[in-house]
């Protein structure tokens, strides 16, 4: 049985082929032209309107979502609703969801819970990038208890683990990075979880705890 090859858009283009067509009007437009259900959705740096995303959640097309992307397509100014219905119509066969660098804040986190902890056969989890205070943090990974299937998990620091200019408090870091792994293993075992901080004064690189290549250490001992 053939697929249809994966729609991928950078600042509003289409990366990817249909169908043996390039096609450069959009989301919208591009899910209606579809006569197969996808199975990988690509949508990166994207300034998508309120039509889109509600195109996209109610797109028959996308009931089967294996791979879903939205890396970089700013979330902050929009209700969580369309993405809680994408996400609870692929559910089922959702197996990577990358929501990295899309501005989601503390209560759009907590809208998209409920319906993050009913994708089961989730593997691949990105949520790095987003400015998350510690007690959400800790929500999320309580609601990924039954998330069974994950073998790596991408987190933002908690914005506590900054001072008041912004930059890393090492000692603060790793205690309530300790805090939320101690957390989650009284329910699942992880296989394999990173948290990012955000981009280093110094350097400009991430420090990613749990990675012992961490583009940044600038304030690690030698």
């Amino acid at each position: 049985m053939s697929h249809p090859d994966p729609l991928c858009y950078s600042c509003g283009f289409l990366l990817g082929s249909q169908e043996g067509r390039f096609i450069d009007d959009g989301p919208t437009r591009s899910l209606k032209l579809l006569k197969t259900p996808l199975e990988t959705l690509s949508i990166t740096n994207c300034l998508l309107s309120d039509p889109d995303w509600n195109d996209l959640s109610g797109s028959p097309n996308l009931d089967q979502l294996i791979h879903l992307t939205l890396w970089g397509s700013k979330l902050t100014s929009f209700s969580p609703e369309p993405l809680v219905i994408l996400l609870e119509n692929a559910a089922a066969t959702l197996e990577t969801l990358n929501l990295q660098d899309c501005g989601i804040s503390n209560s759009q986190l907590q809208a998209i819970l409920p319906v993050l902890s009913c994708c089961s056969q989730l593997r691949v989890l990105s949520f790095n990038g987003n400015d998350i205070s510690m007690s959400f943090l800790s929500n999320l990974l309580l609601h990924t208890s039954r998330l069974t299937r994950l073998s790596l998990e991408k987190y933002p620091a908690p914005l506590e683990s900054y001072d008041a200019q912004g930059a890393i408090h090492p000692g603060r870091l790793f205690q309530l990075i300790d805090e939320l792994v101690e957390k989650l293993r009284d329910v699942r075992e992880p296989k394999s979880i990173l948290f990012y901080t955000k981009p280093c004064h110094r350097c400009g690189n991430w420090f990613i705890y749990n990675l012992p290549s961490s583009p940044c250490r600038c304030w690690l001992p030698a």
